[in-house]
């Protein structure tokens, strides 16, 4: 009998280290251990990054620049002056140009909502990690998606969705995608005719046109996307929301730039930041990598 429980102890035990195991592999956040050392600033450390950022000026709409007016210059500067980081950066206004990039491997890494990145790490065989999340214009560090219905709308909550037409964003779009589905198939809702869009501003297009009773979409989507041009937030109610995950991150190759070389940057990221962060950034700049590890939804999704 001792020997059963024993044998059924160490099984367990087994079971939860490689839990633990599976779980840190697909830990989006880089975590170095605590004898790591950043590489030497004797030796200029240039890193090359594709950008599309939200709230950035070189990768935004003209219409919500009063807003999306982050620049990179002057933090680009004072990296290379104080810290011989030689950070070079190629915007893409467009995602899925940048996508077509990283799929060829042309950059040491990106500066991007990290699903953009993350989708392509197993089907590309990439070693993505964050190393800094980067504040958006309200130095919020998060990303949501939201159910939106209009104001005159006899739908309430979430439950009230079922039956009911609904618009999505398509796969690349985690927010909007992903974790609304699985927070449904988690409460056992299901939505009568389901169809995607590529933006926000489609699905907002959909809602006001009466096409669909339910539009999904991103948190900051009457804030610093095309639709504050054709919409007002009065016009609308959101009746639920989804999962936090990290709104913009500054994200590595990890076959391309070494361990000692990441901790080297982010080590000087995080000095550069808080107080001392530079105003082109429009915030307190950036912060350790929250930790979060994807869980796409893979399930068929009900079109009609």
């Amino acid at each position: 009998m001792k020997i059963m429980v024993k044998n059924s102890f160490y099984a367990i035990l087994i079971c939860l280290v490689l839990m633990a195991c599976s779980s840190n592999k697909n830990e989006t956040a880089f975590q170095p251990t605590s004898n790591l050392k950043a590489s030497s600033a004797d030796q200029t450390l240039t890193i090359n990054l594709a950008v599309n950022d939200t709230y950035c000026k070189q990768t935004a709409c003209a219409c919500i620049h009063d807003i999306a007016a982050r620049e990179y210059f002057d933090i680009q500067k004072r990296l290379k002056t104080d810290y011989n980081i030689d950070l070079k950066l190629s915007y893409f206004m467009e995602s899925y140009e940048m996508e077509d990039a990283m799929k060829a491997k042309k950059f040491d890494g990106v500066i991007c909502k990290p699903w953009t990145a993350f989708m392509l790490n197993e089907d590309y065989n990439i070693k993505y990690r964050r190393v800094a999340d980067v504040l958006d214009a309200f130095n919020n560090q998060w990303l949501t998606g939201v159910f939106l219905v209009r104001k005159d709308s006899d739908i309430h909550c979430l439950e009230d969705i079922k039956g009911q037409t609904l618009v999505a964003g398509q796969e690349d779009a985690y927010e909007k995608y992903h974790s609304p589905f699985r927070l449904l198939d988690e409460k056992g809702i299901q939505p009568g005719r389901v169809y995607q869009k590529a933006s926000c501003l489609e699905c907002i297009n959909e809602l006001m046109d009466k096409n669909t009773d339910v539009a999904l979409v991103s948190d900051y989507v009457m804030k610093a996307s095309c639709a504050v041009d054709v919409a007002s937030e009065d016009d609308f109610r959101i009746i639920g929301e989804t999962e936090k995950i990290p709104l913009c991150s500054v994200i590595m190759d990890m076959a391309k730039i070494s361990e000692a070389d990441a901790l080297r940057l982010q080590n000087a990221l995080l000095a550069v930041s808080g107080k001392k962060s530079e105003e082109s950034l429009l915030s307190d700049g950036f912060v350790k990598p929250a930790s979060w590890i994807p869980n796409p939804y893979l399930k068929p999704i009900a079109k009609n």
